[in-house]
């Protein structure tokens, strides 16, 4: 067989094993803002595509750039990047904190949703995927992308306590700091100035991408 035909069969494993990305950092004092005024507000978000390499990333990225905008609020420059060994086109969106009653625009595709405190303090965090991830994958294609099938979408969190005093979490099925956490697992306590990265697991995350709503977080102040 003609040993270019066999390293693109080769690659093609390579390019569907790869997963979009959505990574952001949440700064509790912008939390508690929203809770108190029940206003929007937006915080950066990387959203990472699959992209087939490194030079058909960079031919189409300015429009790549060009077709996010048509779908959330483009905050940053694009660029092409390799990361957890997939070549990715990173672009800097908006993600925009809200409670369950605030207003913001509907061209967005992610929301972290803070519901207010429950009768014992804790406040609930959930992503909102606006748009289901494969809408957004497929509207931002090339017409000669290649089709395929992708893995479920990283979704990367990063708490940042940024308030006067210790926090509590009680993680839902995800990783924290790169350990596995079930829900009703030990709690969490995140000092001042300190961070924890939460990542989804792959059924929350493959939950999260249809368009749904996931809570991963419950948070008391101390």
């Amino acid at each position: 067989m003609n040993t270019k035909i066999i390293a693109t069969l080769l690659a093609l494993p390579l390019l569907a094993a790869c997963a979009p990305q959505v990574e952001s950092t949440i700064y509790l004092a912008d939390v508690q803002k929203v809770l108190a005024d029940g206003q929007a507000l937006e915080t950066p978000a990387l959203l990472r595509i699959p992209q087939g390499g490194e030079e058909d990333c960079k031919k189409g990225l300015d429009a790549l750039i060009e077709k996010v905008k048509t779908l959330a609020p483009v905050t940053g420059k694009g660029q092409c990047i390799s990361k957890d060994g997939d070549q990715l086109a990173e672009i800097e969106i908006g993600l925009q904190i809200v409670t369950p009653d605030s207003t913001y625009d509907a061209a967005n595709l992610f929301a972290l949703e803070a519901s207010p405190a429950d009768a014992d303090g804790n406040v609930a965090l959930s992503l909102h995927v606006l748009k289901p991830i494969d809408d957004v994958v497929k509207a931002l294609a090339s017409e000669n992308s290649m089709s395929t099938d992708f893995d479920p979408t990283k979704f990367i969190l990063h708490i940042n306590n940024d308030g006067t005093g210790s926090v509590t979490l009680d993680p839902g099925e995800v990783f924290v700091d790169g350990k596995p956490h079930l829900a009703g697992g030990d709690p969490v306590t995140l000092q001042r100035r300190g961070e924890i990265e939460i990542r989804f697991s792959d059924v929350a995350s493959a939950y999260a991408e249809l368009g749904n709503a996931y809570g991963f977080t419950t948070i008391a102040m101390n």
